[in-house]
């Protein structure tokens, strides 16, 4: 059996970071059973040369190691608790209100600073706010990227948050923040996956490194 590279242990690490998170685009059954083999391999390392034979080669004991993993790591389909995707829509300021419970006072007053609006095709009067800044962790994170896009326009605001970016896997800032894919996104790349399953901060960092470019190359 063939341990593992230090890059093939790095790409285990994210893909079970993604198939914890309920995001890995791959055969869960396989990531698994690969992860089993690798760790019964460390484990008998330090166990004599013919029972470390005996030891990984047993397909008892790797079968129930596959499969207290697989109901460790693998998660409920029917667990609803948990989005799994960005929502695509557009919130009347009605709808926010009665998402959020706040007062129409300050609503207008934060937007632009905790979260953005724009202006529907045609209808100069009225504001629309993408639903996907009310969803998870991102409201907590938003006001940071708002604040070095401040001078933006509400459509270069949008237009930022929701292209794909090259520095990104494809992926758009709104996703990276969020660390969910967007609804309508058909398809989801095992590279793209590890990055949605980065850590928070990290994901938020790159984000933000991101924006301070945009603002950078518009000065």
């Amino acid at each position: 059996m063939e341990l593992a590279t230090k890059r093939n242990k790095a790409n285990v690490k994210m893909d079970l970071r993604a198939l914890v998170n309920g995001m890995y685009s791959g055969d869960p059954s396989k990531l698994i059973d690969k992860l089993a083999q690798d760790l019964l391999y460390s484990a008998s390392e330090s166990l004599a040369p013919d029972l470390q034979r005996a030891f990984v080669s047993n397909k008892s004991v790797y079968r129930a190691f596959a499969h207290e993993l697989k109901v460790l790591l693998v998660r409920d389909d029917t667990e609803e608790s948990r989005e799994k995707t960005l929502s695509a829509d557009k919130l009347s300021p009605d709808e926010v209100l009665a998402r959020t419970g706040m007062s129409k006072t300050t609503l207008y007053r934060a937007d632009h600073v905790k979260f953005y609006s724009v202006i529907p095709a045609g209808m100069q009067k009225r504001r629309a706010f993408p639903a996907w800044q009310f969803q998870g962790d991102v409201p907590s994170h938003l006001p940071r990227v708002l604040a070095i896009l401040g001078r933006k326009s509400r459509i270069q605001v949008n237009t930022f948050f929701v292209s794909e970016q090259d520095a990104l896997n494809e992926l758009t800032p709104a996703e990276m923040m969020a660390g969910l894919p967007f609804e309508d996104r058909l398809d989801l790349a095992p590279e793209q996956s590890r990055m949605l399953a980065m850590p928070e901060e990290k994901r938020l960092d790159m984000v933000i490194a991101l924006a301070t470019m945009e603002v950078a190359d518009t000065d």
